[in-house]
C-alpha cells in the first residue's frame, strides 16, 4: 500500500506506509490528533484507495499545525493549495456560425494532428472511457448527447462540490448530477473531447464515440481545494477511466504537491492522465503548473490553430475592409521585435475575431495629426485647441520606444488617457508596440493589423473627408492564414520542473478553439489556453488506445515561419505537436521517449535507446541529432525568452542499424553539454534524437538539460531590474517616496517604531525557484558571510509586480551557527517570479509581531537566505545569503 496521508486546510500530513487496515490507521491518527488539538479540527475526507490512503482534516488553530510532524508515523507536513477556477487564456461566447470570431473551418485542429485521417480509418474512441475533472458539463447540449446516464454521451460522473461551494468558506455538498449551469469551462472541454458531428459550427470532437464521465469539482464561485481534486482523481480511477483529463492547477516548481503525487500514481497504474501546463509563458522557464508537474502525467502545451479570424471595419469611402483585433488587456506585453518595427508580430494576447463592443452605427473619425508616421500623438495632455472628441473614433500611431521599458517615456496608455480626457472613448491604434491596458476604458480599442490602413485613415481625414468607420457585430470576420499557426502558443508555460523533469511532454491545439458551451449562455464559444489543448490530448489518447494501445508520435515545431527557422525550445513545446495518424500507422517503436540530462553538476550524458521494428518487413534505420534553440534563464522573465544557438554534442555507438520484423536493438548515445555558453544563465539545451526507417517511419527521442550548475548559479539576484527601485536589490525599503515617485531605499542605520505604518519592507528578487527562504532578525554585530552585496545605486530598467510572503512559524535559537534573534518568515517552495500584482519582486513587510509575539525593541539586521537548488536545507553553506542595513525597533522616534 502507498503512503498514508492527511490533507488539511493549513497542512498536508503524509504518514509511513503500512499493511494494516486503513480504517484503523485513520482512527489511530485522529485519536492522537484529538489529544493534541483538543477537538479543534474537523475531519473533511477519508481516502481509502490503494493509490492514496489518508485523510482531509481542517485545523482550527494555527498552533495545532506546528507539532503535527511529531505524531508517530508522520512523514511530512505540507500546506494545502487552493487552486483557482479553470479559465482559458481567452474565451468568447459565439452568437452563431457567422460570429466574426468563429473560424469557418472548424476541423482545422484535426488537420494539424492527423485526427481527421484517423477518423477516416474508423477510429473514434469507441469503447474508451474518459473522465473529465472540471466544472461539470451541460449535458443538455445537443452535440453532447442531450442527456445524462447509461446510453448517453455523458455516461456518468459525480458532482463533488455543488453550486455554493467556496473552498475554505462554504463546504462541498456533493450529489450525483454533474450539471454545469454557471461556469462553462467543463462543457467546452467536453466538446473538444467528444462533440458529435453534424452541428452548425462544423466541429467534431477528437473522440466523438468515447464514453464521457464528468466529475464536477468547482462551484459557481470558482476555486477548488486540493482535497477535492484528490477525491476526484481517486473516484475517476475507481470508476475505471481509461483516460483522465484535468485542466486545473497553478504554478509550482516541484512535482511533490499532494495532488501531483496522486495524479502520478494514477498514471503509474496504467491510466492516461493529461493535465494543462499553464498559461504563464510570459514568466519564462521553470514556471510550470501543478499537478501537471507530476512525474508520470502527460503535461500538455498549447499550439496555435492554423485558422485565425480578424474582425473588419468598413468606411464610408471606397476602401477594402480593414482587418483589426481587440486587445485582451491582460497586461503590457511587447508585440513587436526590434527587427520588425512596422507590423504586429507574434501577438500574444489580442483576441481572434472578437467584435469590439461598440454600436454598429458609424463613428466619425479624427486623427489629431497631419503626419501619419508621427508616433507621439497625445503623449502630452491635449490643449484647448483640440475640440471635444465625444462620439469620435480617434486614429493614431502607437508610441514607439525600446522593448525594455524606460521610465518617463510615452506609452500607448498615456495616449489613450490624454485623448479620453477630451471625451473620446473609442481608439483605433496602428503599429502597436504593446497591448494597451487602460482599466477604466475596457474593450474600446482596436489594433489595426496593417500599418498601411492606419496611414490611409489619417491621410483620408486630412483631405477634409467626413470619414466614418463602422463595426458590424455579425458577419464581419475574415479568415486569414494565421502567421503563428502551428507554432507553440506564446502564453503556454515553460518547463522544466525545478528538479529537471521533462515538462511539458507534448503539444496539442489550444489556440482559437471552437467548442460547446452552456446552452443558456449561448451554446458555443471560441477560446484559447492550455486548458483546451489538454482535453484534445485526452481525446487523442483515446483514439490510440482504441486502435493499438498506448503510444504517441510528435512533430517538432519551429520558432517561427521565417525561412529555415530554428526548432523551438522543448522547454515550452515539449516533444512537439502530437500527430495521431503517425502514431497509429508507424511501424517502429523507440524507448525511452525522453532523455533527462540534468545539469552539468549532475550530468547524465550516456543513454541507451532501444529501437524495435514492429512491421512486417525488414527496415534499415538511420540515427541523427536535431538540436533545438537553447533558452537562457535571465534574472527575471523577459519576453520573449532569450534563445541562442548552443547545441549539445552527440555521439552514437551506431548511426545505422538494420532490423528484421519483430527484432529490436539498443544504441548508445553520448551527449555532451555545449562549451560556448555562460553557465550562469542556466542555458536549457534540448532537441531530438531522430530515428528514420527505410519505409518512411519517423520517430524520435526528446532530450533536455541545463548547461550549467543550478547549485552554483545565483538564487537571490544581486542586481535589480524593477523600475520603481533605482538601486540594486535586495534592499530595505521604508515608506519614503523620492521626487520621481519611486521608493527610496535605506542606506545606513535607521530606527522605526513597532507599527505597520512605520516598519519597512524587504524587497528582493529570485533568479531561481527556491525550496526554502528564511528571513530572520540577527544581532547587527554578527559577522555573516554574505553572497549578495548589501548596497548599490544602479538604476533599474524593468517594471513588474509584487507578492507578500506569509509567516509560517516562529523560531529563535540558531541556524547552522548563525544566532537568530527572531524568525520573521519561513517560506516554502517559492517561485522565481512572485506572480502577484507587482511581481517579479517579493516585497516582504517586517511585521510588528509574529504569531502574537511582539518583535522586541532593539537593534537588528535582517538576514535573508534562499536555498540553492539541490542544496541541503540544514546547511548554511547551501544558501544564497544577504545581510541588510541596520534597523532599530524603538518605542518612539
Amino acid at each position: 500500500m502507498k503512503s498514508f496521508a492527511a490533507v488539511l486546510f493549513g497542512a498536508t500530513i503524509a504518514l509511513a506506509a503500512t499493511a494494516s487496515d486503513p480504517r484503523y490507521i485513520h482512527y489511530e491518527f485522529l485519536g492522537k490528533l484529538d489529544k493534541r488539538a483538543a477537538g479543534r479540527f474537523v475531519t473533511r475526507k477519508k481516502y481509502t484507495s490503494a493509490v492514496f490512503n489518508g485523510l482531509a482534516v481542517e485545523l482550527k488553530a494555527p498552533e495545532d499545525v506546528v507539532d503535527l510532524a511529531s505524531i508517530p508515523n508522520v512523514v511530512s507536513v505540507r500546506p494545502v493549495t487552493i487552486y483557482p477556477a479553470t479559465k482559458p487564456f481567452s474565451l468568447h461566447v459565439a452568437s452563431g456560425p457567422d460570429d466574426p470570431a468563429v473560424p469557418p473551418f472548424g476541423q482545422s485542429p484535426h488537420v494539424m494532428t492527423g485526427v481527421d485521417r484517423v477518423h477516416e480509418q474508423g477510429f473514434t474512441g469507441k469503447g474508451i472511457k474518459i473522465g473529465i475533472i472540471d466544472t461539470g458539463v451541460d449535458y443538455t447540449h445537443p452535440s453532447l448527447g442531450g442527456g445524462f446516464g447509461p446510453g448517453c454521451k455523458i455516461v456518468g460522473g459525480y458532482d463533488l462540490v455543488g453550486d455554493a461551494y467556496i473552498p475554505g468558506l462554504v463546504d462541498p455538498v456533493p450529489d450525483d448530477d454533474p450539471m454545469d449551469q454557471c461556469q462553462g469551462h467543463g462543457t467546452h472541454v467536453a466538446g473538444i473531447v467528444g462533440a458529435a458531428p453534424g452541428n452548425e459550427m462544423n466541429i467534431t470532437g477528437v473522440a466523438p464515440d468515447a464514453a464521457l464521465y464528468a466529475y464536477r469539482v468547482i462551484g459557481c464561485a470558482g476555486g477548488v481545494g486540493e482535497d477535492v481534486l484528490i477525491d476526484a482523481l481517486l473516484r475517476a480511477h475507481a470508476d475505471g477511466m481509461d483516460v483522465i483529463t484535468m485542466s486545473i492547477g497553478g504554478a509550482s516548481a516541484w512535482p511533490d504537491e499532494p495532488v501531483s503525487v496522486v495524479a502520478s500514481r494514477v498514471a503509474e497504474q496504467g491510466t492516461v492522465v493529461t493535465m494543462s501546463g499553464g498559461n504563464d509563458g510570459d514568466y519564462g522557464p521553470f514556471f510550470f503548473g501543478a499537478p501537471a508537474n507530476g512525474k508520470d502525467v502527460i503535461a500538455v502545451a498549447s499550439v496555435n490553430n492554423l485558422a485565425r479570424m480578424y474582425q473588419t471595419m468598413t468606411t464610408n469611402v471606397e476602401h477594402a475592409p480593414i482587418a483589426s483585433s481587440v486587445p485582451c488587456m491582460h497586461g503590457n506585453i511587447p508585440l513587436t521585435r526590434a527587427s520588425q518595427p512596422y507590423k504586429i508580430s507574434d501577438p500574444l494576447e489580442d483576441l481572434d475575431g472578437w467584435p469590439v463592443d461598440v454600436p454598429e452605427t458609424p463613428f466619425p473619425v479624427d486623427a489629431l495629426t497631419t503626419d501619419p508616421m508621427y508616433n507621439a500623438t497625445a503623449c502630452e495632455p491635449l490643449g484647448d485647441d483640440v475640440p471635444d472628441l465625444t462620439g469620435y473614433a480617434v486614429v493614431f500611431r502607437s508610441a514607439r520606444w525600446p522593448e525594455v521599458l524606460v521610465p518617463g517615456m510615452c506609452q500607448v496608455e498615456d495616449q489613450i488617457r490624454n485623448i479620453a480626457k477630451k471625451g473620446a472613448d473609442f481608439f483605433i491604434i496602428y503599429d502597436a508596440a504593446w497591448e494597451p491596458y487602460v482599466g477604466n476604458i475596457p474593450n474600446k480599442e482596436v489594433l489595426l493589423r496593417n500599418i498601411d490602413d492606419g496611414i490611409w485613415l489619417v491621410n483620408e481625414f486630412n483631405k477634409g473627408t467626413n470619414l466614418t468607420v463602422t463595426f458590424k457585430q455579425h458577419g464581419s470576420g475574415v479568415d486569414v492564414p494565421n502567421p503563428n499557426g502551428g507554432l507553440t502558443s506564446l502564453f503556454s508555460s515553460f518547463g522544466p520542473t525545478q528538479d529537471l523533469l521533462f515538462k511539458p511532454a507534448l503539444g496539442a491545439p489550444g489556440g482559437n478553439i471552437t467548442s460547446t458551451y452552456i446552452v443558456k449562455k449561448g451554446s458555443w464559444a471560441v477560446a484559447s489556453g492550455t486548458s483546451l489543448a489538454t482535453p484534445y490530448m485526452a481525446g487523442s489518447a483515446a483514439l490510440l488506445l482504441q486502435a493499438k494501445g498506448k503510444g504517441s508520435t510528435a512533430v517538432g515545431l519551429p520558432e517561427s515561419h521565417e525561412p529555415r527557422p530554428r526548432p523551438h525550445t522543448l522547454a515550452q513545446q515539449g516533444a512537439g505537436l502530437i500527430n495521431v495518424f503517425n502514431a497509429l500507422n508507424v511501424k517502429t517503436e523507440v524507448s525511452p521517449a525522453e532523455l533527462l540530462l540534468n545539469d552539468t553538476a549532475h550530468w547524465k550524458g550516456v543513454h541507451r535507446i532501444t529501437i524495435k521494428n514492429t512491421g512486417q518487413y525488414k527496415q534499415k534505420y538511420t540515427l541523427s541529432h536535431q538540436p533545438a534553440g537553447t533558452a537562457t534563464m535571465h534574472d527575471i522573465a523577459l519576453y520573449p525568452v532569450p534563445v541562442i544557438d548552443a547545441a549539445v554534442a552527440v555521439h552514437f555507438s551506431e548511426k545505422e542499424v538494420t532490423l528484421a520484423p519483430g527484432a529490436s536493438t539498443a544504441v548508445t548515445v553520448n551527449i555532451s553539454p555545449p562549451k560556448n555558453v555562460d553557465p550562469k544563465t542556466l542555458p536549457l539545451v534540448s532537441g531530438w534524437i531522430n530515428v528514420r526507417g527505410s519505409f518512411g517511419d519517423r520517430v524520435q527521442v526528446s532530450y533536455l538539460g541545463v548547461a550549467g550548475s543550478m547549485y552554483a548559479a545565483e538564487t537571490i539576484i544581486s542586481k535589480n531590474q524593477v523600475s520603481w527601485y533605482h538601486y540594486n536589490l535586495p534592499a530595505i525599503v521604508p515608506g519614503d517616496i523620492g521626487e520621481d515617485g519611486a521608493p527610496i531605499r535605506q542606506v545606513g542605520p535607521r530606527n522605526y517604531t513597532r507599527s505597520w505604518d512605520s516598519l519597512p519592507s524587504l524587497v528582493f528578487l529570485l533568479a531561481q525557484n527556491s525550496r526554502r527562504v528564511f528571513i530572520d532578525l540577527i544581532d547587527p554585530a554578527m559577522k555573516v558571510d554574505a553572497t549578495i552585496p548589501s548596497v548599490s545605486r544602479k538604476r533599474s530598467v524593468w517594471p513588474h509586480w509584487w507578492k507578500p510572503g506569509l509567516p509560517l512559524e516562529e523560531a529563535g535559537g540558531s541556524f547552522d551557527d548563525v544566532p537568530i534573534k527572531m524568525r520573521i518568515y519561513d517560506l516554502h517552495d517559492i517561485m522565481h517570479i512572485s506572480g502577484g500584482p507587482l511581481g517579479p519582486a517579493y516585497q516582504i513587510y517586517l511585521p510588528p509581531m509574529v504569531f502574537g509575539t511582539d518583535v522586541p525593541y532593539g537593534q537588528y539586521k535582517i538576514l535573508l537566505r534562499a536555498l540553492r537548488q539541490f542544496g541541503d536545507p540544514a546547511l548554511e553553506k547551501d544558501y544564497d545569503v544577504y545581510v541588510s542595513e541596520q534597523i532599530g525597533i524603538v518605542e518612539s522616534l
